[in-house]
């Protein structure tokens, strides 16, 4: 009788994981806005994410824990201690846990692009780029060292506002910027297009390696399946152009890593 009893126990342990799911257990999601949204504020943070964690954590009956990270340094240490369910990264983020702890599962439909801007009849002899670590900054370093332009005093800040009024202030020569804020600059005559920084993937959602294959599945489904005004609500907690999110796996960081080993990150 005993045995059989134990016999029987063992039978329901398969099913104590998604016991816990339907108990609504929490879904912890960190998210590292980026160099741009690092300042906003955590009533704004909580208002505009959660439209977008609700839908991730209904897919597995789960309850949305979103969490806030305001320098790269923190996300990267919370990464390499592999605490949180899923991480909303910028790309060079996201590569320092590719193919260990973490999987990509969705990433945002639009390409991560940008330049690097200089002012015009000038020699470069200083540059300015965002937070170490950032996608901008590996970028530039790439595109400095790839075309033979190493030998400049590199200048670090937090935001591409920063950058961007180093240049206008001639505190640097050039600077690297997202596309969006590089056209605004460029239209007027002071500034140029110095070089175009390689296009990579952007913002990626990453999945702990502790959830099955099948919750991750739904996760990033939830995240391609995101509405509008979810969409909408998460941009403005995300420095990067949002438009929606696609099921990607297999995006490509190739570029991405070298540039962060070139970089000696």
């Amino acid at each position: 009788m005993q045995r059989r009893r134990f016999l029987a126990g063992l039978t329901l342990l398969p099913a104590f994981p998604l016991a816990a799911r339907a108990a609504k257990a929490d879904l912890s999601i960190g998210i590292y806005p980026g160099t741009g949204k690092a300042d906003i504020l955590m009533g704004d943070f909580r208002t505009y994410v959660m439209p977008f964690a609700q839908a991730l954590a209904t897919s597995l009956g789960a309850k949305p824990r979103p969490l806030l990270f305001r320098t790269i340094k923190s996300t990267l240490a919370s990464l390499e201690n592999g605490r949180l369910d899923l991480y909303l990264v910028p790309p060079s983020v996201a590569v320092s846990v590719l193919d260990s702890d973490y999987s990509p599962i969705a990433r945002v439909r639009d390409q991560a692009t940008g330049v690097l801007v200089r002012r015009k009849g000038v020699e470069v002899n200083t540059i300015a780029l965002t937070e170490k670590e950032s996608w901008l900054d590996v970028m530039g370093r790439y595109t400095l060292k790839r075309n033979n332009l190493g030998d400049v005093k590199v200048l670090n800040f937090k935001t591409q506002e920063e950058v961007a009024l180093a240049i206008e202030r001639d505190f640097a020569q050039a600077g690297s910027l997202r596309s969006k804020l590089a056209k605004e600059m460029t239209t007027q005559s002071a500034f140029e297009v110095w070089h175009p920084l390689p296009t990579t993937p952007d913002f990626t959602l990453m999945a702990s390696n502790r959830l099955s294959a099948a919750e991750q599945d739904r996760l990033g489904q939830a995240a391609a399946s995101l509405s509008l005004d979810a969409i909408v609500s998460l941009q403005k907690t995300i420095h990067s152009k949002v438009t929606g999110f696609v099921i990607d796996k297999q995006a490509d960081y190739k570029v991405i890593k070298q540039a962060i080993r070139e970089a000696g990150y």
